[in-house]
């Protein structure tokens, strides 16, 4: 058996072993990413008018007392024209004076924590996530034997072979190889993405390197005012566009004792989060920390300026899921995983004629 051969079978019994767990991770991806569309695409009836540097100071300090289990408060944008304070899985959306407009729970939309959990673990707890990372990482390896098979044996695209002109196996499978090679690379970025989302202690140590020593504007404690101040002078020239307070863990229990301390002023670390242009790509990437109870600024760290490791790992996540990414990026992804969905049941449905469907009928 030659390489050639062998990866063919490789490129086949792989396929066809991931290709229901593939299935299940693209179409509810399908389903999560057009949800997302639909929240980015609709601006509430409100037009982007930018608030001062007063304003975005009275905006945090109200919605985080008048919502203390909100984490991120958000400034309007061009991309976003109102504010909006969120959570894990819900935000509210207020205009620039403090009137809300709308409150949302994804878990709340019908079939969405379903798809979440299917498209993350497959409906089986823990264990899943790892299933679902090394299929992930089989489906890219897969990916990339496809795209060397047709370099090996194909002269060119063929355009007019795109969509399958009936059902016929030759015809599925002409598809599945133009298809396949259109979206071939973003479906490897969302494949591996995936696995190093669960796998995340081999990139997140890369984002955790100390930005260098330097000075800082001082601000007032418990000021909002005087710290959204200070943190502009830092980056004169950037867009404040978010502040994000301390999260708690997930799953972590909270004793009595913590409880009773619970309303008791603390010194917290404070992100105050930049977009150095309003077209930026990966937006909220430039961050500044800051001790509210103090108002020292503790750091100031631009995307820009991290190691390539790091600049690498911050876009580990927002290449899977479109967090923070424009609204065109989710609608590619979204129609990747549409299109990956398409050949993947070409793929099956080809691979079991060929394989199952002749030893039917010799057996016949």
């Amino acid at each position: 058996m030659n390489m050639v051969s062998a990866l063919k079978w490789l490129h086949n019994w792989v396929g066809f072993v991931i290709s229901i767990t593939m299935l299940i991770v693209l179409t509810t991806g399908v389903y999560l990413g057009s949800v997302d569309l639909l929240k980015r695409t609709d601006s509430l009836g409100q037009t982007f008018t930018p608030l001062t540097l007063e304003q975005k100071a009275e905006t945090v300090a109200t919605v985080f007392e008048r919502h203390p289990e909100m984490s991120t408060v958000r400034f309007p944008t061009q991309h976003t024209p109102y504010i909006q304070a969120s959570t894990r899985g819900k935000a509210i959306a207020l205009d620039n004076d403090l009137n809300e407009l709308a409150s949302s729970a994804s878990f709340d939309l019908p079939f969405y924590e379903t798809a979440f959990w299917l498209h993350r673990n497959f409906l089986i707890d823990n264990g899943g996530k790892y299933i679902n990372a090394w299929a992930s990482l089989a489906g890219g390896m897969v990916t990339l034997i496809g795209i060397y098979l047709w370099w090996r044996v194909r002269n060119g695209f063929r355009l007019k072979q795109t969509l399958p002109k009936n059902t016929r196996s030759s015809s599925l499978l002409k598809s599945h190889i133009q298809l396949g090679l259109f979206i071939s690379i973003p479906l490897f970025i969302l494949c591996v993405s995936g696995f190093l989302i669960t796998y995340n202690s081999l990139w997140t140590g890369a984002l955790n390197k100390k930005p260098a020593v330097q000075s800082f504007p001082v601000s007032q404690g418990n000021n909002w005012l005087s710290q959204l101040t200070s943190a502009q002078q830092v980056w004169p020239n950037a867009e404040l566009v978010s502040v994000s307070k301390p999260r708690s863990k997930r799953g972590k229990k909270t004793n009595p004792k913590m409880q009773a301390n619970a309303n008791k002023p603390v010194a917290q670390i404070f992100s105050i989060q930049f977009d150095e242009h309003p077209g930026v790509w990966l937006r909220e990437a430039d961050r500044i920390s800051i001790n509210h109870t103090t108002g020292v600024i503790e750091s100031a760290l631009k995307h820009s300026d991290r190691p390539l490791s790091g600049r690498v790992a911050s876009f580990v996540r927002p290449l899977h899921d479109g967090l923070n990414m424009p609204a065109s990026y989710v609608a590619f992804i979204t129609l990747v995983s549409l299109i990956g969905t398409g050949i993947l049941s070409f793929s099956l449905v080809t691979f079991c004629r060929r394989k199952f469907g002749n030893k039917a009928k010799k057996a016949a």
